[in-house]
C-alpha cells in the first residue's frame, strides 16, 4: 500500500469516526433536552406555546392557546434573595391563555379573547432522588369577556415533586390550589385544585412518551374532572422539543369530551 493510499485511508477513518462521535453527541444532547423539557423544575428558561383543541360532547369546540414562561433562579424572586446553597432554587411560572370557543350560533358562551392570567413561584429543594418544592400562586381576572374567566382574584399554593434518578424515567406530580378572595360578587367563589401526575419515559435520540392528565377538583361546585391522556414527543435539539397529547374526559362536567394538546417548547 502506497503512502498516499495509507494517508487517504487514515483520513477516511478519521472522518467516519468524527461523524459517529457527532451523531452520538447529538443523541445524548437530544436525550438531555427531552429530560429538561419534561421536568417542570429543570434549571433552564422555557418559552412554550401550547394550543389545546377541545371537542365538547353534545356540541361545541374551543381553542385555548396557552403561552407559558418558566424562569429558574438561584434563590427566590420574591423577596429577591440569592441562595448560598446549591440545594435550593426557585421557579417562576407565568401562564397567559387566549381562548376562542364556539357552540351554536345563538349561544351566549361564544367568545374570543384573553383568559385569566396566573403566576406562581415554587421554592425547590434538591434531594438524592430528585426535587420537591412549594410556593405561592396568584390568579388575575384579566379575561376580556366574562365567559372566558372567573372575574375573581385568586391566590393559593403550588407544589411539585419530581423523581428523576433514572435517566430514562421521570415520575412526579404538579399541583395548584386556588381560593378566591376578591372580585365580582355576582360570580361564584372559586375554590379548586388541579393535580397533574406524570409518568415520562425517555428513549434514545430524544423521543419520549408521556402520561400526564390534568385533574381538576372544584370543591365549591363539587365537580371533579378526570381525563385519560397519552402523549408522544421528541427533542429535536438541545433547545427545542414538541409533543402531541390527546385527552379523553372520563368524569366531570365535560365528560366524553376530547382535548388535543400540541406543545412547542424552546429552552435557553
Amino acid at each position: 500500500m502506497s503512502t498516499k493510499t495509507k494517508t487517504a485511508f487514515i483520513l477516511l477513518i478519521s472522518l467516519l469516526w468524527s461523524v459517529c462521535e457527532a451523531q452520538d453527541k447529538q443523541k445524548t444532547d437530544n436525550q438531555a433536552a427531552a429530560i429538561n423539557a419534561l421536568n417542570p423544575v429543570a434549571p433552564v428558561i422555557k418559552f412554550q406555546m401550547q394550543p389545546n383543541y377541545s371537542i365538547f360532547y353534545g356540541g361545541g369546540e374551543q381553542i385555548n392557546l396557552m403561552t407559558r414562561i418558566v424562569v429558574p433562579y438561584d434563590g427566590m424572586y420574591l423577596p429577591f434573595f440569592k441562595s448560598k446553597s446549591k440545594k435550593y432554587s426557585s421557579m417562576m411560572r407565568l401562564e397567559i391563555p387566549v381562548v376562542s370557543q364556539t357552540y351554536d350560533s345563538a349561544s351566549p358562551l361564544n367568545a374570543t379573547g384573553l383568559g385569566d392570567i396566573t403566576i406562581s413561584e415554587v421554592c425547590v429543594r434538591k434531594f438524592s432522588w430528585g426535587k420537591a418544592g412549594i410556593g405561592p400562586c396568584l390568579g388575575f381576572p384579566t379575561a376580556t369577556n366574562p365567559v372566558l374567566g372567573s372575574e375573581k382574584w385568586t391566590a393559593g399554593l403550588v407544589a411539585v415533586a419530581v423523581y428523576n434518578k433514572h435517566k430514562h424515567l421521570m415520575l412526579g406530580v404538579f399541583m395548584y390550589q386556588f381560593f378566591s378572595y376578591a372580585g365580582s360578587s355576582a360570580r361564584p367563589d372559586k375554590n379548586y385544585m388541579t393535580v397533574q401526575p406524570f409518568i415520562d419515559v425517555i428513549f434514545n435520540k430524544g423521543y419520549f412518551i408521556m402520561v400526564n392528565p390534568i385533574c381538576t377538583f372544584d370543591w365549591e361546585q363539587h365537580n371533579y374532572t378526570i381525563p385519560l391522556a397519552l402523549g408522544f414527543g421528541k427533542a429535536f435539539a438541545k433547545n427545542l422539543s414538541a409533543y402531541i397529547m390527546p385527552e379523553y374526559i372520563i368524569s366531570g362536567p365535560t365528560r366524553k369530551s376530547w382535548v388535543i394538546q400540541f406543545n412547542l417548547n424552546t429552552m435557553f
